[in-house]
């Protein structure tokens, strides 16, 4: 059963023919290809581009075409052909739809934006997760070949009768728990590759390795609460569509308190009067009938629907600023919290770095005393075992260091992962 897991687990990481190696730049590159969460971005944008031919279309000239055929009995067919192009000069509702407009098509391209950037974030978060748990197996199957040497040594000893019985079950009981530990370190790799994998929307198929070098941590891009509020304030897309939102909810306020007023367009009409069917165009320059023209629409005022209108608007803007500003706290706080973890995570990296190294000089130390017989078998076997324990910690804390530094891409609202956050 022993033999047969640990086969399974070389299994499970060793090169196979479909394994994909990808860098963190190559997986975003590859989520934003074929990641669903991507596709969905498209949506917002198609949006943005309905929303402005929305707002624009009813400043733009209108024209329309009337045809209209006649036949009396003791006459001929008549046929009257009117077209009319009209052009709004001025009506508040409709220049309040039209800025409407541009805003909208403004807060759909963020709305694109803010859906990209939880994806480099979600992708970002899930490939740190998968290259920590690789680390980790890597540490822990060096820790079970070290613990098997000093197994495979201590049944020599005791072969020839130089360890105690106690020594050798204590060497076999360091061996299995560097076993189990390898496989849940195994498990947590599988874990994590279908957790990517479903983010970044690539086959089940397929294995992917993480090879992404670590080095150091990054630092964020402001470290003082103040400086990183203040450049949120300005990129994030959330605050951004929150405020065009309450833009709006105001434009169509002012655009329900102007319904009273009279509008204004102008208009120039071309009119035929013939027997024939109008079909050709120099006809109408000949013979057609030109009148240049204003129009003032006075609107008959409902005041039980204008005060219901105005009353519903006041309402929205009211919502709209609200929502403004509990985007606002909740970002604040999503900011404090982000900081705090990620200095919690740049202290716990630094603390587990001077773990390393001293373990590291205490198991050469110690390697030296235990062949010279200076220190015994438990001794040794402690030192291996707390040095694996530093290498995993090491690692976990400095893959949980850049898992933190990409909650800032977020708040952020970055659409691609820089150079220097993972270099």
């Amino acid at each position: 059963m022993i033999i047969t897991g640990l086969i399974l687990i070389n299994l499970a990481l060793a090169p196979l023919p479909d394994t994909v190696h990808l860098t963190l730049d190559e997986a975003l590159t590859l989520a934003l290809r074929h990641s669903p969460q991507a596709m969905d971005a498209g949506t917002p944008r198609l949006q943005a581009i309905t929303a402005l031919v929305q707002g624009v279309s009813p400043v733009l000239p209108e024209p329309s075409l009337t045809i209209t055929g006649t036949r009396e009995e003791t006459t001929a067919t008549y046929w009257n052909s009117n077209i009319t192009l009209n052009q709004v000069v001025f009506n508040p509702a409709v220049f309040a739809g039209f800025i409407s407009g541009i805003i909208n098509c403004s807060y759909y391209k963020l709305d694109a934006r803010d859906k990209i950037a939880r994806l480099v974030y979600d992708v970002t978060t899930d490939y740190l997760t998968l290259l920590k748990a690789q680390l980790i197996f890597f540490a822990a199957r060096k820790a079970l070949e070290q613990t098997a040497a000093s197994k495979n040594l201590t049944a020599e000893r005791f072969r020839l009768g130089q360890a105690s019985r106690i020594d050798l079950l204590r060497s076999e009981a360091f061996y299995a728990q560097s076993r189990l530990n390898l496989l849940n370190a195994e498990k947590a790799v599988v874990v994590a590759q279908e957790k990517f994998k479903s983010t970044a929307g690539l086959r089940q198929d397929v294995a992917i390795r993480a090879t992404e070098e670590l080095t150091e941590p990054v630092e964020p891009p402001a470290t003082s609460p103040d400086s990183l509020l203040r450049l949120i304030e300005k990129e994030n897309p959330t605050i951004q569509m929150s405020t065009k939102l309450a833009t709006v909810s105001r434009l169509n306020l002012i655009a329900a308190i102007t319904r009273i007023i009279p509008s204004l367009t102008i208009y120039r009409s071309w009119n035929l009067l013939d027997t024939t069917f109008p079909g050709d165009y120099h006809t109408y320059q000949e013979r057609a009938t030109t009148t240049d023209g204003i129009r003032i629409q006075v609107p008959l005022v409902n005041i039980k629907e204008l005060v219901g209108t105005i009353l519903d608007a006041i309402t929205g803007s009211r919502r709209a600023r609200a929502a403004l500003v509990r985007t606002r706290l909740q970002l604040y706080t999503s900011a404090r919290t982000a900081l705090l973890e990620w200095n919690d995570a740049l202290l716990r990296y630094q603390q587990a770095k001077i773990n390393l190294d001293l373990n590291r000089s205490l198991h050469e130390l110690a390697r030296g005393q235990y062949e010279l017989g200076a220190i015994s078998l438990v001794e040794i076997l402690e030192v291996e075992a707390n040095l694996a324990q530093a290498e995993a910690g090491y690692l976990s804390a400095l893959c949980d260091t850049y898992i933190q530094s990409a909650q800032f891409g977020y708040l952020l609202g970055n659409t691609r992962i820089k150079n220097q956050q993972a270099r």
